[in-house]
């Protein structure tokens, strides 16, 4: 073999394993699942969430799970009323400190005694719909009687309507600005809460005199918020400017999961039409996963409740009864 050919193979075999170790250059996952088969409690599985040692929690219709990639280990949810056990929120503190919040309060795994014990059940007897710890050892709890402040072991509500009831105090995701600015999103609108001051301001997107502001989930990157609705599609907020303005489609209008890698792509799990990853920065579907009848190799449902693109580069696709799939 001559020189010059030596020197193409190599470039070739060089060539081969640059781009097919790029991640914008892979040209599919292989998905495997988890169900009743595998040990999963309950094949709703509506909350993800990978913790700082490397375990993968689950959040099921009445249990929460944690997977270290080939056991499962259940916390069962106690109580008599199945329909308010659903686990909607997971989130980890200091010290490997897992909570999960759901219909029934705030939860806290006891690692001792490996079991969910209820957190301030006098006080936080309400629904749980998320969880977000800040860097100081605060926990913001979105509920459905507004918002609590977990510091401590001191819990401090904050109403954002002075009616319990209203629909306002349906807190359904947070996400912490920059500026010492924590945003919730609700039932009924969008609201800034100044930590500092603890003022709150309310932002509503107005359509031809129609409020477009039910909202289901929040992630942010920079000064823009991206908003996940039950059938408006996601809306997006410049923090900055104040205006709202609709994102692009993904095929279906209601964002079951919303999350980001904080610097360009969108996270975006749907119910009715699968998972898709989206360039905020091109406007464009990058990447999408949808269950395709007869292909072995795609995911098994497109009612998606919950995802999870984790720090090692794997994805997790919770569904509504089909258990999870992870790649």
């Amino acid at each position: 073999m001559s020189h010059t050919v030596k020197n193409i193979l190599r470039y070739i075999l060089l060539l081969f394993l640059l781009f097919g170790f790029l991640p914008g250059y892979s040209h599919s996952y292989v998905f495997r699942g988890l169900s009743v088969t595998e040990g999963l409690s309950d094949l709703v599985v509506n909350a993800l969430y990978k913790d700082s040692i490397g375990y993968v929690w689950i959040g099921t219709g009445n249990s929460l799970e944690r997977f270290d990639g080939t056991y499962l280990k259940h916390f069962l949810i106690t109580g008599a009323n199945e329909k308010i056990k659903r686990v909607n929120a997971i989130a980890e503190t200091a010290g490997n400190q897992i909570w999960m919040g759901n219909g029934m309060g705030l939860w806290r795994v006891n690692n001792e005694k490996d079991i969910l014990e209820p957190i301030a059940a006098e006080t936080l007897r309400y629904g749980v719909r998320s969880l977000l710890p800040d860097s100081r050892g605060a926990l913001y709890i979105g509920s459905e009687a507004g918002l609590f402040i977990y510091e401590n072991g001191n819990l401090e509500q904050i109403l954002i309507d002075p009616n319990v009831l209203s629909a306002s105090n349906i807190i359904t995701g947070l996400s912490l600005g920059e500026d010492n600015t924590l945003w919730m999103v609700t039932n009924e609108g969008l609201y800034a809460l100044s930590l500092t001051d603890r003022k709150i301001t309310p932002y509503h997107y107005i359509v031809e005199d129609k409020h477009l502001c039910s909202y289901n989930n929040v992630t942010r990157i920079g000064t823009m918020l991206y908003l996940g609705t039950m059938g408006q599609g996601i809306i997006c907020f410049n923090t900055r400017t104040h205006q709202f303005s609709h994102f692009i489609d993904v095929g279906c209008n209601v964002i079951s999961s919303l999350s980001s890698d904080g610097e360009d792509v969108l996270y975006i799990g749907t119910d009715g039409n699968g998972v898709h990853f989206v360039s905020t920065r091109k406007m464009k579907s990058i990447r999408s996963f949808r269950h395709e009848p007869g292909q072995d190799e795609s995911i098994r449902s497109n009612s998606v409740y919950s995802l999870l693109v984790d720090r090692d580069g794997l994805i997790w696709i919770g569904f509504y009864q089909f258990g999870l799939d992870y790649s």
